[in-house]
């Protein structure tokens, strides 16, 4: 009986660690096609501010790419998240979001010039 219940706990951790590599999996794929977007056209900036804005946003997401690609083949490699890393993909996770809505805000201006 004690060993379903072991098993049932590692079987919960394991989709619990499957889960988070599907998001930074699928976030890594978002930061892909933002900076895409990023270099497309669209975006070019016009202003001095947006030139800024531009190259710090390049800046962010090399950053999270980065990071973001660290922690992906840490969990991998692991078999069970210690509680840093699970801290640590919540933290990439929030910043992605922090970058996405600052990448909004700074298309919407661009395509106001």
């Amino acid at each position: 009986m004690r060993d379903s219940k072991i098993n049932t706990s590692q079987q919960k951790n394991l989709l619990t660690n499957r889960n988070y590599l599907i998001k930074l999996e699928r976030y890594s794929k978002e930061l892909d096609q933002l900076d895409v977007k990023l270099n497309s056209y669209t975006c070019e900036p016009k202003t001095e501010y947006l030139f800024e804005r531009k190259s710090l946003l390049k800046q962010q997401m090399y950053r999270l790419k980065k990071t973001n690609q660290e922690i992906i083949e840490t969990v991998r490699e692991r078999k069970e998240l210690l509680e840093n890393q699970i801290d640590r993909i919540k933290t990439q996770l929030d910043d992605f979001i922090t970058l996405q809505s600052e990448f909004h805000a700074y298309y919407s201006r661009a395509q106001q010039h």
